[in-house]
Parts: C-alpha cells; sequence; structure tokens
C-alpha cells in the first residue's frame, strides 16, 4: 500500500485489514500508528512500506437512543489525560490502588524504584503495568526484564496474558535468529520492545559485551536480592541499571539481615551526579486489605539415637577440621562444614552423599567414581537444589586437615548416617502429618536429595507432584498440572522448582522439612499460597530438631530477622518466625537475642502516590463500567453517528438549543503523538428547523460544524498550556540524567591511552571501535534532546465529530 506521510499534528486514518489507524509519528525511517479500536500498534519502515492515507468519512449515520448512549460511554471510556495509566483499562487484571503507584512513580520520572511488597500483593502485576504504560506511551522504548530463570516464562505468559505484551527471551536461539533475519551489521539487542533475560544468561561477559551502549529506556530486575551479594550477577546487574533510565526492582524480601547485601541492593544502579536516591514501596496484606490469618506450628522433632550419633560425631569432625584449619584456611573449613550441616539437619541421605562426593574427591578407593557433579553447569539455572557453585567448591578444597585423618573421618560419619537414613525422623513426622490430612499440602525441602527420601515416604499413600531443578520447563508445567487440577494432593518442591508458584487457588497449607539458612527463605515459601485471592487461614509448619545444631541456627536467624526488621518494617517475617520472647523461652532456655545496630538508617517508605493512586483508580474503574456498556458491533468505519434524544432524558438537558455535539479531542505533542484524549460536547446553535428526516442536512452544515469544532479546541487549549509547563520542568530533569548516563559511559569506554602491539594493531582497531561507539551515544543524546524538546510542544488536535444528538420535534 501506499503513504502520503502525515504532517504532525494531522489525525490520519488507515485501513487495512478492517484496523483502522487513529495516529501517527515519524521517527527517523520508523513510522508508528496506533490502532483505534484494536490492542496493538503497526509500524512502517520508510521509505519502504508505503501505506496510504484516506480521507475521514463525516457522512452521518443514524444510531438508535441505546445505540447512541453505549457509543457516549465507550467514548468517555477511552478518553485519558497524561498522568492516567490508560494500559490499565484493557489489562487482565483487577484494579487495586496500591498497584499503580509504582507506575505512577515511573512516568512521573523517578528513575530507581523498590517495590518490596510482602509476598503475594502482585508485584508482577505492579512491573508489568508500568511497562505497558511507557511502551503505550512511546513503540521506540526498549525494556529489559532480568529474571530467575525459572520464571523467565513465567514473566512472558503474564505479560502477554495479562497486557498483551509480546517480550522478546533473550538467549542464544532467539538472538541468532534475530541476527540472520536482520540487516547486515544490526544488533539485534537495539530493538525495540521489551527483552526478557536470566541472571546467568545476562552475566556471561560475551553477553554483556554484545549490549549496545544504549541507555535501556527501563531496566526490570525480579527478586532483585539474588543480585546483591559478590557475584556476576551483582556486577552485570549493577552495570545494567547504570546504562539505563530507569530501573525498577522487585523483591518481597529486600534485607536478609545481611547488611553489605542490604546495602548493595539500595546503591543498584546509582549514578554519580544525579540524585536518584530510590523510590521504596512496601506494602502488607494488613496495610492492602487482604490480611487472613497466618497460622505457624513448630513442630519439635526428637531425633533418634541413630541421628543423634551422627550429628555428636559431626560436632567431633568440626572441632578438629577447626582445629587444622588454623587461621590460614579457616574459610575454607567453614564453607566444606556448613555443607555437611545443612545437609545433616535435612535429611541423614543428602549428608551422605555429600560424604561421598568428599571421599571421591579424596581418592577413596572405596568411594571412587562418578564425578559428573564436578562439572560446571550447562543450563542456565540460577540457583540448584542439588550442589550450587560455593557448595562445588566446598567439596573441593583443602583446609588443612591430613588426607588419610580427613577420610578416617568421612568414612565413620558416612557409616554413622548409612545407618540413621532407616530413620528420618523429619521425614516419618511429616508424612503422619500427610496422611492425617483432608486437603492439598505443599512440602519444600531444599535438597533434591532430601524430596526424594520424601517422594518414597510420601507417595505410598498419597498421589504426589514434585517440582525440583532437575526437571525440564515442559516437565514442570506438567507436574504443576496435576497438582492444580486435583491429580495429585501432594506438591512436593524444592525453593528453585518452587519460585514464582501461585498456588493460593489449590492449597492452603505449607510444610517445611528444613528450616533454611536464610529467613527469608521461609516467608518465600509460605508466599506461596498466601497470597491475592486465598479465602481461607493459612497454615504454616516447620520441622525443627530437638538438638543444639538446630537451636544455634534458629538463633542466629532470629537475630538476621531482628535486623531486617529494623531496617525494612516490623512486618518482616510476622506469621513465619516466633517473637524474640518466644524463641527465648520456648526453644534456647534464656539465650538472649540482641542484634547490632543497622549501619545504615531504616528505609523511607513512599507514601506521596498512594493519594493519586486511588483517585486514578476510581476513575479507571467507572471508565471500565462505562466501557462494559459497549454491545453495538463493531464499526466498520470510522464516522459520525446521529441519534435522537427523545428516550435519553439526561441528554435531552444538556442539548437545550436541541443540538448536542460529542467531539473527540486529541492533545498533540511536536513530534506527532497523542498524550491525551478527551470528549467535549459542545451545544449548537441552529437555525435549521429541526426535525429528524433533517438530521444529515443539519450535519452538512459546515458553518455550523467548523464554529463548534474551534469551540471544542478552545476548551482544551488552557489544558494544552498547562501540560506543556509541565513537560517542560520533567525535561530539564531527564536532560540532567542523559547527560550523567553518557558521562558515565563514555568514561568507562574510551580509555585515556592505548600502548599498540608489536606485532599486529588489534589495541589500536579496539581504540577506533571505542571512539566510534563513543560518538554513536553522544548523537544519541543529542537526537534524544531533540525528541524530548519536541515531547514539550502541546498542541490541540483536530477536534472529531463523533457523535451528533438531536431532538426530535
Amino acid at each position: 500500500m501506499h503513504i502520503a506521510m502525515p504532517v504532525p499534528g494531522e489525525v490520519v486514518w488507515i485501513r487495512q485489514r478492517r484496523w483502522f489507524v487513529e495516529r501517527a509519528r515519524r521517527d527517523r525511517n520508523v513510522v508508528r500508528l496506533d490502532v483505534r479500536n484494536r490492542d496493538g500498534r503497526l509500524t512502517f519502515l520508510a521509505p519502504f512500506d508505503r501505506p496510504t492515507t484516506i480521507e475521514r468519512a463525516e457522512r452521518p449515520r443514524h444510531a438508535g437512543a441505546s445505540n447512541g448512549a453505549a457509543r457516549l460511554a465507550h467514548l468517555a471510556a477511552r478518553s485519558y489525560s497524561w498522568p492516567t495509566i490508560a494500559s490499565a483499562l484493557d489489562a487482565g487484571i483487577e484494579i487495586f490502588p496500591y498497584q499503580l503507584e509504582a507506575a505512577l512513580a515511573i512516568v512521573n520520572g523517578a528513575r530507581r524504584v523498590l517495590l518490596a511488597d510482602a509476598v503475594g500483593l502482585g508485584k508482577t502485576i505492579q512491573a508489568g503495568l508500568a511497562i505497558a504504560e511507557i511502551h503505550r506511551r512511546s513503540g521506540l522504548t526498549r525494556t529489559l526484564i532480568v529474571v530467575p530463570a525459572a520464571l523467565r516464562d513465567q514473566w512472558i505468559d503474564e505479560l502477554s496474558r495479562r497486557f498483551r505484551l509480546d517480550c522478546r527471551p533473550a538467549d542464544r536461539d532467539a538472538l541468532d535468529a534475530l541476527a540472520r533475519h536482520g540487516g547486515r551489521g544490526e544488533n539485534p539487542w537495539r530493538r525495540p520492545g521489551v527483552w526478557i533475560a536470566s541472571f546467568d544468561y545476562i552475566k556471561q561477559q560475551h553477553v554483556m559485551d554484545a549490549l549496545p551502549l544504549d541507555p535501556w529506556h527501563l531496566l526490570v530486575v525480579d527478586e532483585a536480592h539474588i543480585a546483591c551479594g559478590e557475584s556476576d550477577r551483582h556486577d552485570a546487574c549493577a552495570e545494567l541499571a547504570r546504562r539505563a533510565r530507569q530501573v525498577l526492582l522487585l523483591s518481597a524480601t529486600p534485607h536478609d539481615g545481611d547488611e553489605t547485601r542490604f546495602t548493595r541492593l539500595i546503591d543498584l544502579g546509582a549514578l554519580n551526579g544525579v540524585e536518584d536516591s530510590p523510590v521504596v514501596f512496601r506494602r502488607t496484606r494488613a496495610g492492602v486489605g487482604f490480611d487472613l490469618p497466618r497460622r505457624a506450628r513448630w513442630h519439635r522433632v526428637a531425633l533418634s539415637p541413630a541421628e543423634t550419633d551422627v550429628l555428636r560425631a559431626l560436632r567431633e569432625f568440626e572441632s578438629a577440621a577447626l582445629h587444622a584449619a588454623g587461621r590460614d584456611h579457616r574459610d575454607a573449613a567453614i564453607l566444606l562444614l556448613s555443607v555437611f550441616r545443612k545437609r545433616a539437619l535435612s535429611t541423614m541421605r543428602a549428608l551422605r552423599i555429600s560424604l561421598d562426593r568428599r571421599l571421591a574427591w579424596l581418592g577413596d578407593g572405596q568411594r571412587a567414581g562418578d564425578f559428573e557433579w564436578l562439572q560446571p553447569r550447562l543450563v542456565f539455572d540460577d540457583e540448584s537444589d542439588e550442589l550450587d557453585d560455593g557448595d562445588r567448591a566446598s567439596l573441593t578444597g583443602d583446609f588443612g586437615l591430613q588426607s588419610a585423618q580427613e577420610r578416617s573421618w568421612l568414612r565413620r560419619l558416612r557409616a554413622l548416617a548409612e545407618t540413621a537414613e532407616r530413620f528420618e525422623t523429619k521425614v516419618t513426622r511429616v508424612t503422619a502429618l500427610v496422611a492425617r490430612a483432608r486437603e492439598p499440602v505443599v512440602i519444600f525441602t531444599e535438597f533434591r536429595h532430601s524430596l526424594e527420601v520424601l517422594r518414597r515416604r510420601v507417595q505410598v499413600g498419597s498421589p504426589i507432584a514434585e517440582l525440583h531443578g532437575g526437571l525440564t520447563p515442559l516437565e514442570r508445567r506438567q507436574q504443576l498440572d496435576r497438582f492444580l487440577k486435583g491429580t495429585a494432593s501432594v506438591l512436593l518442591a524444592t525453593d528453585v522448582g518452587g519460585q514464582g508458584l501461585n498456588l493460593q487457588d489449590r492449597a492452603r497449607w505449607v510444610v517445611t522439612l528444613e528450616l533454611p539458612w536464610n529467613p527469608l527463605k521461609l516467608e518465600q515459601r509460605c508466599g506461596r499460597v498466601d497470597r491475592i485471592g486465598q479465602s481461607r487461614p493459612v497454615h504454616f509448619t516447620m520441622m525443627v530438631a530437638r538438638h543444639e545444631f538446630e537451636s544455634g541456627l534458629l538463633t542466629r536467624l532470629a537475630t538476621r530477622a531482628l535486623i531486617a526488621r529494623r531496617a525494612v518494617g516490623e512486618d518482616v517475617l510476622r506469621g513465619v518466625f516466633p517473637e524474640t520472647t518466644d524463641i527465648g523461652g520456648a526453644l534456647f532456655e534464656d539465650i538472649a537475642i540482641d542484634p547490632p545496630a543497622a549501619s545504615r538508617p531504616a528505609l523511607t517508605i513512599c507514601r506521596s502516590w498512594a493519594r493519586p493512586a486511588r483517585a486514578l483508580a476510581r476513575g479507571l474503574i467507572s471508565r471500565r463500567t462505562l466501557a462494559r456498556r459497549w454491545r453495538a458491533p463493531e464499526i466498520e468505519s470510522p464516522g459520525t453517528f446521529w441519534t435522537a434524544i427523545d428516550r435519553l432524558p439526561a441528554i435531552r438537558a444538556a442539548a437545550s438549543a436541541g443540538v448536542l455535539l460529542v467531539f473527540s479531542v486529541p492533545l498533540i505533542d511536536g513530534s506527532g503523538a497523542v498524550v491525551e484524549r478527551h470528549v467535549v460536547a459542545i451545544r449548537a446553535d441552529s437555525r435549521r428547523e429541526l426535525r429528524r428526516f433533517d438530521a444529515r442536512g443539519l450535519l452538512r452544515d459546515r458553518a455550523l460544524i467548523d464554529a463548534a469544532r474551534s469551540t471544542a479546541a478552545r476548551a482544551l487549549a488552557a489544558r494544552a498550556r498547562r501540560l506543556a509547563r509541565r513537560l517542560r520542568r520533567q525535561l530539564d530533569a531527564d536532560l540532567r540524567l542523559d547527560a550523567a548516563l553518557a558521562s558515565r559511559v563514555l568514561t568507562s569506554l574510551v580509555p585515556a591511552e592505548v600502548q599498540p602491539g608489536l606485532f599486529d594493531r588489534r589495541e589500536l582497531r579496539a581504540l577506533d571501535r571505542a571512539r566510534s561507539d563513543a560518538d554513536a551515544v553522544q548523537q544519541g543524546v543529542d537526537d534524544r534532546r531533540a525528541d524530548r524538546e519536541r515531547q514539550t510542544e502541546i498542541t490541540v488536535g483536530r477536534p472529531a465529530l463523533e457523535l451528533a444528538f438531536i431532538a426530535d420535534r
């Protein structure tokens, strides 16, 4: 098809495959057209695509009274102003005021936002609203979402189903396919849209090197606490955040009691020269009206003599190992001993397998064999329920104890653990609870080998489904469907397999086999069922061994939980962790818990968007109600409709002159994009004798229509001036941010000096590439400045006559 390029501010109607386009914008070599009455957008590449503009037909057509009222309701529902989160109108979500606050902060210029709502309050929905809204406002936006690998498909499904956003999965296959179908030398990452990648994919150096230096419009980091350790994940996310205009961090558990990790999270993406302290939102279930009783029960399990013997021997081995390690090897020894202790407090089988692996690595002839566990993982998972990188390193480290002496200790421990495997007291207690249960139950364990023990014992009496890191995405979905559809009554899951689960419609009871060493995992596990939509009290059962190992762990967990409460809020770990007095009295027998003072002040929670969000939510709900009145067949072509108003007394009273003309009036920026759309009704003063059969003649009265159109445009002139002033104020902050981003990139990009090689020009070629990239970055800053300045030039577009209400005389 053929296009005559529209002038800025002109409303263009294009018909192709029954799609009607209501505005156009030209940006470099791209023409973007927003589709009217459709959920989508057409993008054309100039000068190759040449659609043809079609003159809007204004011959009036008749609509019945109910049809006319429905059309008026439809117009009112589709009107919006610049602050409106209009993408929420058609989103597949229930509108809650608090879920609009983060999106309001983003569209009003907040650079860094930390969304730290309690588990189950819809952080993915809030992020989706922010993403959908900035892409609605600009079709050339580039967004990157970084998530745990296990949640990537869930994010893609949620954004597609709820917000009609198409996400590009960032992996090698997808990028290679885009490169093959793109232009020569084109970087696929530069394409506008929503990209989604896992932590462990994006952290690879060759992937980071391939990313363009152009700033991302929005970076979203889900489960952001994952990226705040001393790791490649943190380095990659910090670098990406410093290359993004806006950063949205999601974490229901921002503070785990470790002040250093918390500081890294709060400082993620901070830029020098820009005042961008994070805007922090944290809401609790009680605060938003979704608080249901949560009943936590601590089952203190008396261990069998065989299990006690294992833990006693493990304590003796720990003393010997730490003594042999001394100061020089103490850290390596603690890493190894922590692996053994964590697994011993889960199941004896998990401990025995770790002992076997250590013995095999030490060259024990009886245990030599499979070393597959030593190989790096080829699948990009963000965590492992079998061995993570730290555990793998600890099992292969030397900490000073002589090999022969260590083998002797480990053989003794292994023999004791093998005997204790026949008992597994915690597993026996869990099995008894499940046997008495009359409702579905979710059981969490930290290790896949412990899950295997549970599977053998529990499946004897109950059909089970299981989720763990060893399953493919398809297998996980199949297992989850078995539980959600009622085929299985018990779901066994590790923390990796259970990430992002929404189980509130199926279950309300969670059992945890062991205490995780990070206290916030308790909240994550319980949060799988304690979410929006849960209508029954939630039950959380935790297995605690009657042993000094478990008591010492609880003391440290309580200390970290109290530190987190001081920094984030008193609601942290409410309902999953007992109060200090309960711990001291019931579990620790007068052990005092006195956490150190926090090294930084408590977070300042933002509440300034609460009132605007409530007002916006009321307006959006009202618009949705109006839109539901629209039941007429879909419009085949644009045009003007008229209706008699004898049966519409409210409108008849407004049309005292006999004619009420309803216009749709856009406010348009200097680049041709519609930033607001209003409905304006004008009472027309006509000298024509008004009769129903003469309505078409009346609406062809150009002088009457043009006068009414001018009046409608003048009614919004003041609004256009106010909006322009508001956007100009925001422009100054945006330009300072762009300058800071460019300065940071240029400083790190171009080396101050370079030493040429003796035999090749590799260093000089790299310098030339860096300088070329620096020029492109600077040119991008200049182009954006020009674009942003055009976007502050607000004018009133041509009012379009949509409806005419005429009295029948």
